[in-house]
This record gives C-alpha cells, sequence and structure tokens, in this order.
C-alpha cells in the first residue's frame, strides 16, 4: 500500500507541472480582453470630442473675417466615374477645387483690408487627415492651396466613409479660428460607413455639447455653418441632415461641383458682408 502512495504521489507532481504550463499557455494566447465600452450616448447626448491641443481661449476670439474648411471624401468609390462619365470622382473634384482656388483669390482680392479669410482642407476615408491647416489666404497661402488643391494625389481614394469623424474634426479648426464666421463644407459620393453618425455631430454642433468646454471658457459651435455637397449621389440622401440648419446640395460633375462650391462660398462672404454692416458691427 505504501509503495502504491508513493508512486501516485511521484505522478502527482508531473501533472500539477503540465497543468500550469497549459494555464500559462492557454492565458498568454487568449486575445486581450476589449477595453470598456464608452459611457452609452445618443442624438440629444452626444457631445463633441475635442482633441487635447484644443486652446479654449481661442474660440472666444471672434475677428471680422470668415474660416472656412473643405473636408473632402476619399473612400474607395471616389476612384470610380460619376455616372455621367469621364475620369475618376476624385480626379474630376481635383480639377474643380482648382477652379475654385480662383474664385478664393478673386473673394480675398476684393475684400475689406480689415476682413481675413482662412481656409483649411483635410480628407477622409475611415480616417481622418488634415491636408492644409486653417491659413490666412494672403497671397503666399493661395498658391499653397492652389498647389495641393490641383493635385490629384491630394485625393487619392482608399477606404471606408466617416462623414461625422471628418464634420466633427473640421468644427474642432473652425472653433478655435477667431473669426466671427466659420463654415465647414462636406463633400462626399456616399453614406457614412465609419465613425460617429453625422445627425449625432450635427446635434452637438448646434447644442454647443463639447469636450473642450470649461466654465472660465465655453466654447460655442452653434454659429457654424455647415454644408453638405452629394458629389455624383442624390442630396436626397442627406435631407435628413436639414432639419439641423445644415445646407445640402448636389453635383454630377466637375463643372457643377465647381459651380455648387463656388456660390456656397460667395453666399458665405456675403453673411459676413451683412455682418460687417449690420449695426453694431465691426466695421
Amino acid at each position: 500500500m505504501k509503495k502504491r502512495r508513493a508512486s501516485q504521489g511521484r505522478l502527482i507532481v508531473p501533472l500539477v507541472a503540465v497543468a500550469a504550463f497549459l494555464a500559462f499557455n492557454l492565458a498568454r494566447d487568449r486575445p486581450p480582453e476589449p477595453p470598456a465600452s464608452p459611457p452609452a450616448a445618443s442624438e440629444d447626448t452626444y457631445a463633441l470630442r475635442f482633441g487635447e491641443g484644443f486652446v479654449p481661449q481661442y474660440a472666444s476670439r471672434d475677428d471680422l473675417g470668415i474660416s472656412v474648411v473643405l473636408a473632402v471624401d476619399v473612400s474607395g468609390s471616389m476612384s470610380s466615374p460619376p455616372a455621367t462619365g469621364g475620369a475618376p470622382k476624385y480626379r474630376q473634384a481635383s480639377e474643380a477645387f482648382g477652379q475654385v482656388v480662383e474664385v478664393l483669390a478673386r473673394l480675398v482680392r476684393d475684400s475689406p483690408k480689415d476682413q481675413i479669410i482662412k481656409a483649411g482642407v483635410l480628407v477622409f476615408n475611415g480616417e481622418v487627415r488634415p491636408v492644409f491647416p486653417l491659413s490666412v489666404l494672403d497671397a503666399a497661402g493661395l498658391e499653397r492651396l492652389r498647389s495641393l488643391l490641383g493635385n490629384p494625389e491630394t485625393f487619392r481614394p482608399e477606404g471606408s466613409t466617416a462623414i461625422g469623424t471628418a464634420l466633427e474634426r473640421g468644427v474642432e479648426w473652425l472653433a478655435q479660428s477667431g473669426t466671427i464666421l466659420r463654415s465647414v463644407i462636406v463633400v462626399t459620393d456616399g453614406d457614412n460607413r465609419a465613425g460617429v453618425d453625422p445627425s449625432w455631430v450635427l446635434s452637438a454642433v448646434y447644442n454647443n455639447r463639447n469636450t473642450a468646454s470649461t466654465p472660465d471658457y465655453p466654447v460655442s459651435t452653434g454659429s457654424t455653418l455647415v454644408s453638405f455637397i452629394g458629389f455624383d449621389i442624390d442630396a436626397g440622401r442627406f435631407r435628413p441632415l436639414e432639419r439641423y440648419g445644415a445646407r445640402v446640395t448636389s453635383a454630377s460633375d466637375r463643372a457643377q461641383l465647381a459651380a455648387v462650391l463656388s456660390n456656397l462660398l460667395e453666399a458665405d462672404i456675403r453673411k459676413l458682408e451683412s455682418a460687417d454692416s449690420a449695426p453694431g458691427g465691426k466695421r
């Protein structure tokens, strides 16, 4: 009996070692636990997520001028030609933007000396990438913008479509622009496929819900002008966003895109001139 128990004892030791070895390796190979889910949000509670580098003090400035951010879709579908035919959409968009720079140059040239015009450009697919920081459009700025927008490689397409996230980043730029009028124009050929829902972002924009506000420096975004241009897509897809105050239109090809974008910019400049000449304006 003693001999049998001794034999069993010798067997238990290696079995325990094997079990420990297997447990260690299974734990090592197990995929990591997913991060904790963010707090539940909805269209009525979502807050714009501004980066850590945001400076709330800048949001309190309202110098006479306008800042415009152009957010351009570079998702994979932009590599196809529009229904009207011709070059791929991203190339036609680049040509249209090149024409619009000349409109901007005229608006800058005709503006009063104390009136600032700024522009910035970001592109988006599943992610958002800045390609032209929000800058004053003097002669040097216009030349840099002309070179950038006229190069189709700036808009080479791939990936998904994060419209809401792009809008959020554009509004963040504008909140620090320091100008009295702020406008973000989104050019896209599809539906939101990644990131936050654009309707949630718009609700937060017009209700001033953001992560950057402090008791001393509340950050207001509610006066931001938001426009959507459906490129080779029916504007009706974006009509639900009009109830938040967004402007919605469409363009079927390069010529229409240039015309629509130019008209929006001209309309925004007229708003600035109206604000300037109103009682209590900056002039």
